[in-house]
């Protein structure tokens, strides 16, 4: 029987890409997530102060209360992910390093 050795560092290179293929998902996701708030915050906006132009670009589907309680619902979503995008690199340097 031939004995098989196992290479401690090849299992750690491939927690680590592990790690970092997560991280990167991670982070992506709250780039595209704070882009579409970003977004939507902007668009609503002018459907306040540019009610008629956006009501027709949108064939009628943002009326001026509308904008205004879209703009108003997405404030708290936007600040907490902003607060993420800020926070995460130095958070995610945190987690994946204890998980060496």
């Amino acid at each position: 029987m031939m004995a098989v050795s196992i290479n401690p560092f090849l299992i750690d290179n491939e927690i680590m890409n592990k790690n970092r293929d997560l991280d990167k998902v991670i982070r992506i996701s709250i780039q595209a997530i704070l882009l579409l708030l970003l977004s939507m915050y902007i668009i609503s906006g002018f459907g306040i102060t540019e009610s008629r132009a956006i009501e027709s670009i949108t064939l009628g589907l943002l009326t001026k209360p509308v904008a205004f309680q879209v703009h108003n619902n997405l404030l708290l979503p936007f600040i907490i992910f902003l607060i993420m995008h800020i926070a995460y690199k130095p958070i995610s340097k945190v987690i994946f390093k204890a998980r060496k």
